[in-house]
Formats: C-alpha cells, structure tokens, sequence
C-alpha cells in the first residue's frame, strides 16, 4: 500500500513539471509565477568566452578529440578541463545575448528570488562572480540566503554570493541538500539551461519533494555549438601560453605587415 501511495504522490507531482524550449530570454516573462524561484545556468545561458577558444562546445569538443586519441573518458575530462580552466582566466567573455543583463536586474526589482547554478568548482567561484561582474550580472541580491555555504555531494560544492557551484555533480541533488541547508524550500521553480540533460536531472528531484517546476531549455546558443569552428580554436589555442621567440615574432610581423597593437 506504501508504495502505491509513493507512486500516486511522484506521479501527481510530475504533473506539476513542464519542459519547453525558449530561444530568447525574454520569453521567460510567459511562465513566470508569483514567489517564483528562478534559477540561471551560468555557461552558454548568461555567458559566454568572446571567441571560440574555451567555449562550452569547444570543451566538448576537446573531450571527445582525447578520447578519440586513446584517452579514457575520466583522463579525457580532466586533461580538457585543465586547458578549460586556464583559458577561463585569461578570456573576456560577453552576455550570450543582449538585454540578459537588464532581464535579470529587473527581475530582481520585482523582488522575485533569483540564484545561479554551475558545473563549475569551487576553485572557478571568484573567477565566475568576477566574470559576471563584467557583464553586470550579479545574482545575490535576491538569493534565497546571502550565506556562504559548503557542503558534500559527491564532490565538495559551494553556494557564495547567488551562486551554486556544484563541481559537476548530480545539480537536482545539489540544490535539495542546498535547500536543506538553509532550511527553506520554494512554491515552485523556473530553471533556464542550455542543456536538456541538466534539467532533466533537477527535474527529477524536484518531483521526488513535490515542488512544482517548470524547465527552460534555452537555445540562444544552439546555432554557435551547431557551427562551432575549431580550426579557428586550434589556431587560437596554439597561441594559448605561449612565448614567442624573436625569429618566430619577426616571420610573424614580415607575414603581416603590422605591427600588434597593445592592450
């Protein structure tokens, strides 16, 4: 009899759960609710590097060169995200679309509770908040608590200044041990991602706890990972960390006629 309850329960409770595709942000203004948690994806969501050199596609695409060369896929991951983190450190990056900025601060405005949540560690979360900062895009304002928090799931994650990071573990189970935590739980959730398998997961979990929400596969990106031009990364990337020797830079500057500008 118990487990036909917890069937009947998890069944009406995915009744409360909706998945659509939005291509421009603004479109999430059609599901909002009142006391509305709203939850951004960070990486091809609110930002995005300014060339294609350390791109969300271009990290994929650099796991999927190693394994293809021999690696293992946890070798593969680790050897990618290495370079991944690196390039984070040196890029600009820029608002994956116009006006995000201006959505989000307004959103705040309203008073609706807003957070972020990432793949990304522990060790990327002054990168990432300054990163936003550059975009201005700051989501502690309005956070569900202005807390510092860390805590184990798999992996040790961290909740500071708006944001989750949860180290590239399961992000449904992050955000309930998060919800937890602080000991409070929202009517129901929004959550805009790139990637429908990140939704899928949260999904899951907010239907084992009964909270109502509605995902946002958001697709502003899609045609830029669709032509992800890698021949430009590799170009790019061989530059990466490099020093040029004096013979090397003068061939350079003989090929081009010009001189580099300075920044």
């Amino acid at each position: 009899m118990k487990k036909i309850l917890v069937v009947l329960l998890l069944f009406v409770a995915s009744l409360q759960a909706e998945i659509h595709e939005i291509k421009n942000m603004d479109e999430l203004h059609s599901y909002l609710k009142p006391d509305m948690l709203i939850v951004f994806d960070i990486d091809n969501t609110l930002m995005e590097p300014v060339q294609e050199l350390g791109s969300d596609q271009w990290f994929y695409h650099r796991i999927k060169e190693y394994e293809a060369w021999g690696k293992s896929k946890q070798e593969a991951l680790e050897k990618a995200l290495k370079q991944w983190t690196s390039i984070q450190n040196v890029t600009k990056v820029r608002l994956c679309e116009a006006g995000t900025d201006e959505i989000v601060q307004n959103l705040q405005r309203q008073g609706f509770t807003i957070m972020g949540l990432t793949t990304r560690g522990l060790g990327m979360s002054e990168l990432t908040i300054q990163q936003l900062g550059l975009i201005h895009v700051n989501l502690s304002p309005t956070a569900p608590t202005q807390e510092e928090i860390h805590f184990m799931n798999e992996r040790g994650c961290l909740f500071r200044t708006g944001i989750l990071f949860t180290a590239a573990t399961h992000k449904g189970e992050a955000m309930r041990k998060l919800f937890d935590k602080i000991d409070w739980w929202p009517k129901s959730i929004l959550f805009i991602n790139d990637k429908q398998t990140h939704i899928a997961e949260f999904e899951e979990t907010m239907i084992q706890h009964g909270v109502p929400f509605i995902g946002l596969r958001y697709g502003a990106t899609d045609e830029r990972v669709l032509n992800f031009r890698n021949h430009l990364a590799e170009v790019q990337y061989s530059f990466f960390g490099h020093i040029l020797t004096d013979e090397q830079a003068e061939r350079i500057l003989h090929e081009t006629n010009d001189l580099p500008s300075v920044q």
